[in-house]
């Protein structure tokens, strides 16, 4: 073993004439023990490190793929519930765990978990919402991930040790079991199920929050239990693999499913980053980050909701932005200190902003490029190819050993290709909810007219086919 200490003025290198000794114990001068010191991942363990977060984010891909098959049979508040007691226990479980592929075992599963939450929640909040609201929730909805980055800080500071750590991020999923007695079903969900009294309460309660009581029909009853029943007859959607059978707009969906891949992977890898610059001042990179992160998604937002090209003011966005990582090159040596963190920080957060701005607007936005009978085929392909790729994040921060800057130029260029991918983007085939006359025309809560007269007919028609 050898290394580089910058207050020696001469160093061991290795040879072919030299006798390396394999190290078989470590010796640490932190005072905070963490998952280094731990599992003694230095040396030829270092490799370790990125597999560790690798399995955590392997979790977050595999928990959405559950819950997307679990949510078949099973509600989507019900798998939100099961989630956080699974999450909570699992949680609790890798903060004290001592053998190193157990921990990793169990932060994957804590991640699963997780990702029922996460995706459980998200639809619930997709299907209580309409028009510029849905729009505004579906976009917003990545904050709270910002947030907790915010957060973490404060909560470590807290804790003396990596074990406590964990038990301060799993614990508070209590409070939300608490809470969880306020959150509402999926209306949709239920009458899918059959479940129509229960979706009617829902619906009247909503109708009643939102001072849309007048508006409910008179023949509510009789529409509720009419789309029940047409539910059950009603072919399954599309599978996600025929979004390619789409005519017209596959080139689309190649740059949309490249987007996808380079700026979920660029994402998560310049907030895995932040340690590369230093970790004295890395409470308060880490809030820089979540802060950039969440600037950039009220950007992607502002686009979103009033401008007609969004694709390509994004994408102009990212191809500058991603280039400003290429000024880090050009810091001079001399340039030590806080003042070289805070010019490497600059070159990061920047294409930070840009990369969150442009992943606020492929969650809100992909479904357009595609007819309606595509749009969840698409969301969900395009999901779960960027969680794919993001798995390989890790490795890339982990390049850091071959220079300060070989990570941040990585995730740069990324912002730089994906930007000009989606300058490349074109041909929306529907339009956003914020174009649409009525507000709430996709909500069953709020509109007098969610099943025509026409759609009504054309449901019980096909019951009677079937």
């Amino acid at each position: 073993m050898y290394y580089k200490d910058p207050n020696l003025t001469s160093w061991l290198r290795p040879s072919n004439d030299t006798k390396l000794v394999p190290c078989t114990a470590f010796q640490y001068r932190s005072d905070y023990p963490s998952i280094i010191t731990q599992f003694d991942l230095v040396c030829s363990r270092y490799w370790l490190i990125p597999t560790t977060q690798c399995a955590h984010q392997f979790g977050v891909l595999l928990g959405g793929i559950l819950t997307v098959q679990l949510m078949k049979t099973i509600s989507p508040r019900n798998m939100m519930l099961m989630g956080m007691y699974t999450q909570i226990a699992c949680g609790c479980i890798t903060g004290y765990i001592s053998a190193f592929e157990m921990h990793t075992l169990f932060r994957c599963l804590s991640a699963i978990f997780c990702g029922f939450m996460y995706t459980a929640g998200s639809v619930i909040m997709n299907d209580i919402t309409g028009g510029k609201f849905k729009t505004a929730t579906v976009c917003l909805f990545e904050q709270f991930w910002s947030i907790g980055v915010i957060m973490l800080p404060g909560m470590a500071s807290l804790a003396t040790s990596w074990n406590e750590l964990y038990m301060a991020i799993s614990l508070p999923t209590f409070l939300y079991i608490i809470l969880h007695k306020w959150i509402p079903d999926s209306p949709r969900w239920l009458l899918k199920h059959g479940r129509v009294r229960e979706a009617k309460e829902l619906l009247l309660e909503a109708a009643r929050t939102n001072g849309n009581e007048d508006n409910i029909p008179s023949d509510f009853d009789h529409q509720l239990k009419s789309y029940s029943e047409a539910a059950f007859v009603l072919p399954e959607p599309d599978a996600w693999w025929t979004i390619w059978e789409e005519t017209g707009c596959t080139k689309n969906l190649v740059y949309i499913h490249l987007a996808w891949g380079s700026f979920c992977t660029a994402y998560y890898g310049m907030l895995l980053n932040i340690t590369a610059f230093g970790r004295e001042k890395i409470e308060i990179n880490t809030v820089a980050a979540g802060v950039s992160e969440l600037a950039g998604t009220f950007i992607g937002l502002s686009l979103i909701m009033f401008s007609k090209n969004k694709w390509l003011w994004c994408g102009l966005l990212n191809a500058i932005g991603g280039s400003v990582a290429y000024f880090a090159w050009f810091i001079p040596p001399e340039v030590i200190g806080n003042n070289r963190t805070t010019l490497l920080m600059l070159t990061a957060m920047i294409p930070k902003v840009c990369i969150s701005c442009c992943l606020a607007l492929l969650v809100t936005c992909t479904a357009e490029l595609v007819t309606a009978s595509k749009k969840n085929g698409v969301v969900y392909s395009c999901t779960v190819w960027g969680r794919t790729c993001f798995l390989v994040a890790p490795y890339i921060v982990a390049t850091v050993q071959f220079g300060q800057l070989v990570p941040l130029t990585a995730f740069g260029s990324m912002a730089f290709v994906g930007g000009i991918i989606l300058m490349c983007i074109n041909g929306t085939r529907t339009y956003p909810m914020t174009q649409k006359t009525s507000v709430y025309r996709d909500t069953v809560v709020a509109s007098t007219d969610w099943i025509t007269e026409k759609q009504q007919d054309e449901m019980i028609e096909m019951r009677h086919k079937f």
